[in-house]
């Protein structure tokens, strides 16, 4: 009976010290977690009520030509990054639309960001981020709006 105690006693020790699963180390600030290139899956830029180009899915290829973006999200301080967008089109030169500098804001797993004056253009929530922008230029109203994923 004794051995057998032990035996049993030495088992449930063993199932107790179950190796740690390995778990994704979150960095200290919103910025760094945020941090790198995003590939756009849809996009939109309207001027006024006009669509310029629209996107409902990318990257896409019309008569030969592969249309893809991506968005660079960069630490620039802490709580703050910029967003450059990157247009890429078959024979074309490349574009870069930069989109600015934000400050971010942890919410959980979620990240905001948010312009100087308070106001929330984006959210991150596990590497899938939304962009959703209006201003003024030249009087008219612009309106950029795009989803990428990590």
């Amino acid at each position: 009976m004794k051995k057998g105690l032990i035996f049993l006693f030495a088992l449930l020790t063993f199932a107790a010290c179950k190796k740690d699963s390995e778990t994704e180390v979150t960095p200290k600030d919103p910025a760094s977690a945020v941090a790198g290139t995003y590939q756009l899956s849809s996009f939109d830029y309207k001027v006024g009520e006009e669509s310029i180009v629209s996107y409902s899915k990318l990257p896409v290829t019309q008569k030969g030509v592969t249309v893809s973006a991506s968005a660079d999200v960069q630490k620039t301080g802490d709580g703050t990054v910029s967003l450059v967008l990157l247009l890429k089109a078959t024979g074309e030169q490349d574009r870069e639309l930069d989109l600015g500098e934000y400050e971010i804001q942890a919410k959980g797993k979620t990240y905001g960001l948010y312009t100087g004056n308070g106001s929330q253009v984006a959210e991150i929530n596990a590497g899938q981020l939304i962009f959703e922008a209006s201003g003024t230029s030249d009087g008219e109203p612009v309106e950029i709006t795009f989803e990428a994923k990590k």
